[in-house]
């Protein structure tokens, strides 16, 4: 939300929501029966990138049950990683208020002892601030920007020292007094998804067996995609210096930009049969290194354990970095000195062996 939107959303948030007048309870995490964490945000590495405080929360509070909010159709990223999946549909605000009302019904007769609101540090929103504020829990945690202190009982102020997200992320461990428990992502999409299996037997009968290297050239914002030509030139090159087949992913309209790099790969590049997310999760698994772009499936690259090589092109890239088998490569272009730093880290990924986890300490 921009301009006029957001400076009204923030004038009515100020009319309406009151900070609460007395200091935050003392938490006294041995009454918590009930968590819900809440991230509404729709991006599959968003979804992705609060696992790692899920779990912690999980294991922090083995006595207390431990929901998991997401939007609607991302449910299957995270099935089974909390107690219980709640699908937040927030269209149904508009398209079926009636549906809406009875949701918000259904989560505050859960009686939730507390809520841990998981939504970006650095922007105020207030679907998430606004749906932690209405499940009725006395305790609600969060990163304290914008307005938040109108909505939640325990601001958390965001450590600057800290670059990366995930790590940021579980500052909201803090008020709790709960440690992390690692870094590491996790996803369950591929586990029960029946195209999955399919999927690795037709890539397998494509590379004859052979070990792969997962290539996604893809991305949602355009300028974070690294140029078809230097991924061409990257599948030369690894299949020159470790003997991979570099396999080219694509998704939803990207199969031209899928196709551009096996033909500037000068023949050493196959192109993978359409995916969607469980069969993609599947083939990463699978893979002896991905090399991708900062988009989501980038983290969920990271989430299924495999070694990956991210072109980073945005200012920001460092902050969607991951720690262990994991090399963010700054470029600028797609030039040749570009595709041998892709290249080299990729290489020492690969050298460092079969070990998978991203919660050993980054190389």
């Amino acid at each position: 939300m921009k301009g006029f939107g957001r400076v009204l959303l923030l004038w009515l948030v100020r009319l309406f929501f009151r900070p609460a007048s007395e200091p935050p309870p003392a938490i006294d995490v041995g009454r918590i029966a009930k968590l819900l964490v809440v991230r509404t945000d729709t991006r599959v590495g968003n979804v992705l990138l609060t696992t790692p405080l899920v779990r912690a929360l999980k294991r922090g509070l083995p006595h207390a049950r431990v929901d998991f909010l997401v939007a609607a159709g991302k449910q299957r990223l995270v099935e089974g990683l909390a107690d219980r999946t709640v699908v937040f549909a927030k269209t149904d605000f508009f398209r079926a208020p009636w549906r809406f009302v009875g949701f918000l019904r259904a989560l505050r007769h859960e009686r939730y002892d507390a809520v841990v609101e998981a939504g970006h540090w650095h922007a105020f929103s207030f679907t998430s601030l606004w749906l932690a504020r209405a499940v009725g829990a006395p305790v609600r945690i969060g990163h304290a920007r914008g307005l938040s202190e109108r909505f939640l009982t325990h601001g958390v102020k965001k450590d600057p020292t800290l670059v990366r997200e995930v790590p940021s992320k579980l500052e909201l461990l803090r008020p709790l007094g709960l440690e992390p428990d690692g870094e590491r992502l996790d996803t369950t999409i591929d586990t029960a998804d029946p195209d999955a299996a399919q999927a690795v037997e037709k890539v397998q009968a494509l590379v004859q067996g052979k070990r792969y290297a997962a290539l996604n050239p893809g991305a949602r914002k355009a300028d974070h995609r690294w140029p078809a030509e230097a991924f061409g030139s990257l599948a030369r090159r690894l299949h020159l210096s470790s003997d991979l087949v570099p396999l080219v992913l694509w998704g939803p309209g990207e199969e031209a930009i899928a196709q551009a790099v096996v033909e500037a790969s000068g023949g050493t590049a196959v192109l993978a049969p359409p995916t969607r997310l469980g069969a993609l999760a599947a083939l990463f698994r699978g893979c002896a290194v991905v090399v991708t772009n900062d988009t989501g499936p980038m983290h969920l690259a990271v989430a299924t354990g495999a070694p990956v090589v991210a072109t980073l092109l945005a200012e920001d890239g460092a902050r969607w970095s991951h720690a262990g088998r994991f090399e963010g490569v700054a470029v600028a272009d797609g030039s040749e000195a570009s595709v041998e730093r892709v290249c080299a880290a990729a290489m020492r990924l690969l050298e460092r062996g079969p070990t998978r986890g991203s919660d050993e300490p980054a190389g």
